[in-house]
């Protein structure tokens, strides 16, 4: 069987919550079937290096340039124009028309899809079977955002975009003849637009051969971390909402705590907050372990997103102790004081983290807990039914063709 994957950016390195999956979805297909990955890039082409490393599991590794910025003017512009800002950044004619050829001559049994933002590459196959690869509900997405920002400009694009793409899920996932999503509440979300398309649900996972407790003695000093891709909006309000809520009173208990930032891109209100004392912002880092190995806890204090949080299963993966809000742990099958802290309140959440610092007896639980957990969420055992889903999907595709061809004797 040959599979055509269409992706928004190269996922290697997988150095991103997006990128992590895309790459183990993309890994469960190649172990079965032949695989040939298309994605796109802005910019400088990604090194060879990541290349070559997919092509260590791909059959064909092929990649589109487009010129085009994420700007807000460019956002103004696209109001009212026909599709969602978010869909129309990711192609251009030529990258469409590069898509069509290779289509054309790969003679392919499947198309899948990551991201509805990648539809229209799927719009130009009608012949093949597809699935689509929903890392997100895309409008309960923006619209969350919208909610959450200040008065202003990017708030109105926001809200207008979550209403395109709540449009355009709805006419557009009939195209596709399974999804999958990363949450059963996603999926129940996504079947209010596509009620008669089988769902697979894939939470997201951790990878137990890399992620493993290190040996690293802890400082005096208690450490807590956040990580996550801080040009992502909720994690931008994350990191706000835990300094203007929480900081100050934790750091009156304890005046030597060390907050870590860890992740791509901090934009200027994040990276402010790293001449706080004891507060360091990293930006990018070629390995996450080791800021895992230094924590004491790892904090989520997110109040925006949807399916499910990698990081907080790599952390619990790596015996970190974990306090997240209700929003920050959707997703997984936590039991709140067994293997995580749940607090929602900012006061609440604070004596959560006082708790797990002060208290041996309630921090080696929730590790033991976090790390059982963590076992069931390997990449390797979560992503098989992903191939399974592939296979049944064309061979019901080839069984409708066969009737087809059958009726039309017939006729």
């Amino acid at each position: 069987m040959k599979i055509a994957v269409f992706t928004p950016y190269l996922p290697y390195p997988p150095d991103t919550g997006g990128k992590i999956r895309s790459y183990h979805l993309l890994r469960a297909l190649a172990k079965r079937f032949e695989v040939d990955l298309y994605t796109i890039y802005y910019g400088k082409r990604p090194s060879e290096e990541s290349i070559d490393s997919l092509e260590r599991h791909c059959h064909k590794v092929s990649l589109f340039r487009l010129e085009k910025k994420w700007r807000n003017r460019n956002r103004t512009r696209s109001v009212l124009a026909p599709l969602p800002y978010p869909v129309d950044h990711f192609h251009t004619p030529h990258s469409l028309a590069q898509a069509k050829r290779c289509l054309r001559d790969g003679e392919y049994d499947l198309l899948v899809i990551d991201e509805m933002c990648m539809t229209p590459y799927a719009e130009i196959a009608p012949h093949l079977p597809k699935i689509v690869i929903r890392h997100k509900v895309d409008y309960v997405h923006y619209r969350e955002v919208a909610r959450a920002r200040p008065w202003g400009l990017e708030k109105a694009l926001d809200f207008i975009d979550a209403v395109k793409m709540r449009w355009y899920g709805k006419a557009k996932m009939p195209l596709y003849q399974a999804y999958v999503a990363c949450s059963e509440q996603d999926a129940e979300l996504i079947s209010g637009d596509a009620p008669d398309i089988p769902a697979l649900v894939i939470p997201n996972g951790v990878d137990l051969s890399t992620f493993v407790p290190g040996a690293t003695s802890r400082s005096e000093k208690p450490v807590l971390l956040y990580v996550g891709s801080m040009y992502y909006y909720p994690n931008i309000d994350a990191v706000e909402f835990f300094f203007e809520k929480m900081y100050n009173t934790i750091h009156q208990v304890f005046p030597n705590v060390r907050v870590q930032i860890v992740g791509h891109k901090p934009p200027p209100e994040i990276q402010r907050l790293d001449h706080r004392d004891g507060v360091t912002v990293t930006g990018s880092v070629p390995d996450v372990r080791p800021y895992y190995e230094q924590a004491d806890v790892f904090i989520v204090p997110l109040r925006l997103g949807g399916g499910t949080r990698l990081k907080i299963v790599e952390a619990m993966a790596m015996r970190i102790p974990v306090v997240s809000t209700t929003v920050g742990a959707e997703g997984l099958d936590i039991s709140p004081d067994d293997n995580i802290l749940i607090a929602d309140d900012p006061q609440e959440f604070v004596k959560k983290v006082e708790a797990l610092l002060l208290n041996p007896d309630l921090r080696e639980r929730i590790i033991e807990g976090g790390q059982t957990l963590a076992q069931h969420y390997g990449w390797r055992e979560l992503t098989k039914p992903f191939a399974d889903l592939a296979e049944a999907v064309v061979q019901e595709a080839d069984k409708d063709k066969e009737i087809g061809r059958a009726n039309r004797i017939y006729d």
